[in-house]
């Protein structure tokens, strides 16, 4: 599956869905949308990577990072 990097501006309470911080990175999936902050990003890429529809990225978080594990 190719993921698609689309540039749709974050709003001002969008946080991440695993614990609430800041939004960095947003995910589009069939059924739906996820945002995760920078560590969750980070932790979840390679599945991000795999199963997201698009990704919205401004920072750059899924090129210049190496996922952790």
């Amino acid at each position: 599956m190719v993921t698609e990097m689309i540039e749709t501006p974050f709003k001002v309470f969008d946080s991440c869905d695993r614990c609430g911080a800041k939004a960095k990175v947003g995910a589009t999936f069939l059924n739906g949308e996820l945002y995760f902050c920078g560590h969750h990003a980070k932790t979840l890429q390679p599945h991000l990577i795999a199963k997201a529809i698009t990704i919205y990225d401004p920072e750059r978080y899924m090129e210049k990072r190496e996922p952790l594990g």
